[in-house]
């Protein structure tokens, strides 16, 4: 790890931001009292939630943690950007998407939650939740499904955030050094 990570925490250990529920004040800030890098997981929130969130964490401890951001998607799913930046995928076959969700509908009753909506945005709300990235500072900030741009991640670093990227190919992992993430 870089010395710049380690100098946030004593152990090296960093918690999964796990959307969907399980990346929460209480496990961030206990994670980050123990010595390692606790985080927030701001994927399917709000901006506003993310926000009481990282209030709430704030409340819990002094100690640094981390906020994870979802990069915003193509337009359609499973499209690739090719050099033009083009999305380069068709719309998924309705009539598969359908089956699907027919087949997961029980798992949805059994756990008492509701299926996805396969049409809604596919930005989750990234620009607004940076936005209070900027305004309200926090010590790391993290990015899934993408990299960001140099332009964000610079800002991020005038404002005192340190930025990780998951990289999933070697191509990824390039682009993310070229953006420049610590």
């Amino acid at each position: 790890m870089s010395s710049a990570l380690t100098g946030l925490l004593p152990h090296p250990i960093v918690q999964a931001p796990m959307a969907g529920g399980v990346s929460v004040p209480q496990l961030a800030a206990a994670v980050s009292g123990a010595g390692g890098l606790g985080f927030l997981a701001a994927g399917y929130k709000t901006a506003d939630g993310m926000y009481e969130d990282i209030k709430q964490l704030r409340s819990l401890t002094g100690r640094p943690f981390g906020v994870n951001l979802f990069m915003p998607q193509p337009e359609y799913p499973g499209a690739s950007t090719g050099s033009a930046g083009a999305a380069q995928a068709a719309l998924p076959d309705a009539g598969a998407v359908d089956v699907y969700a027919h087949q997961l509908a029980g798992e949805a009753v059994w756990y008492d939650t509701e299926l996805g909506d396969p049409d809604s945005g596919r930005d989750d709300g990234y620009d607004a939740k940076l936005a209070v990235l900027l305004d309200n500072p926090v010590p790391v900030v993290s990015f899934h499904f993408g990299v960001p741009s140099a332009e964000a991640l610079e800002s991020l670093r005038r404002a005192g955030t340190f930025t990780l990227v998951t990289a999933t190919t070697a191509e990824e992992a390039v682009a993310v050094e070229r953006a420049g993430a610590d």
